[in-house]
């Protein structure tokens, strides 16, 4: 994972990464490369509550966004509408985006004919996640429906609705919050160590943030992003990964000469 901050919502200019590496201690924890970004190594034992904490610790005046490092692509034309609407609706705490390959945001998808039915089937995701979670073979065919024209991704991007609110625990693949309320994600995260026993902040910040705090999150559907894999899809991980592999070579080889 990382997060991205962002000082000004109407600029896509990223002020620090953050990256993880749960091969190193928090004692290493705040480093700098040679552009002067921060950069965060991941303690296993306390997962990614570190960075909740330091934000608590340290205020940040914007937007933060965190992201799976397994994020394969984004919308970055959309990231400054993102952190704008987050920013100016001070009612909503937590701000997904429209994630390919998430159970509850491809119920969405399809209901506005980005994923015929004809090709998949995506049900109303109570839980938040829905059965594509553990499905490998439904994942590798979403992955490469996305991929296979760009008249299939515009499909995807969808305005109207802009917002649809969730009330259960969300995939926090591609998340925003505001740097103000940090200091809630690091409340609700002690809160679930003391009930679980257990560093967990995608449930801390997500169904624990709404039962206990009374906070409001829903998905961005305008800010496209695609998540590779989730533990239970690891199965066709490699597939999957070529997929976007091959699509990178043949339609952003410039970008990514020397590189793939």
């Amino acid at each position: 994972s990382a997060f991205l901050s962002i000082k000004q919502p109407s600029s896509v200019a990223m002020e620090e990464t953050l990256y993880f590496d749960k091969n190193h201690t928090f004692q290493d924890a705040i480093k700098h490369d040679n552009k002067g970004r921060a950069v965060f190594y991941w303690p296993g034992r306390r997962g990614y509550s570190e960075y909740y904490k330091y934000y608590t610790d340290n205020p940040y005046d914007g937007v933060i966004i965190k992201a799976d490092d397994d994020t394969v692509f984004v919308n970055s034309t959309m990231v400054p509408s993102y952190a704008s609407y987050l920013w100016n609706h001070k009612e909503i705490f937590l701000l997904s985006a429209s994630v390919v390959n998430q159970g509850l945001c491809a119920h969405y998808q399809q209901k506005h004919n980005a994923i015929p039915e004809s090709y998949e089937i995506f049900p109303f995701a109570n839980n938040g996640m829905g059965d594509l979670q553990t499905n490998a073979t439904q994942a590798f065919r979403l992955h490469s429906y996305f991929l296979s024209s760009e008249e299939n991704r515009k499909r995807f991007f969808i305005r109207d609705p802009a917002f649809y609110e969730f009330k259960f625990t969300i995939n926090v693949n591609f998340v925003a919050i505001r740097g103000e309320d940090m200091y809630i994600t690091w409340d609700m995260i002690l809160k679930k160590l003391k009930l679980e026993k257990r560093y967990y902040d995608e449930g801390a910040i997500t169904w624990d943030a709404i039962r206990f705090a009374g906070m409001r999150m829903g998905i961005y559907m305008p800010m496209v992003v695609a998540h590779a894999t989730y533990s239970h899809q690891l199965k066709l991980e490699r597939q999957i990964l070529s997929l976007w592999t091959n699509w990178a070579k043949k339609e952003k080889a410039d970008f990514y000469k020397g590189i793939l």
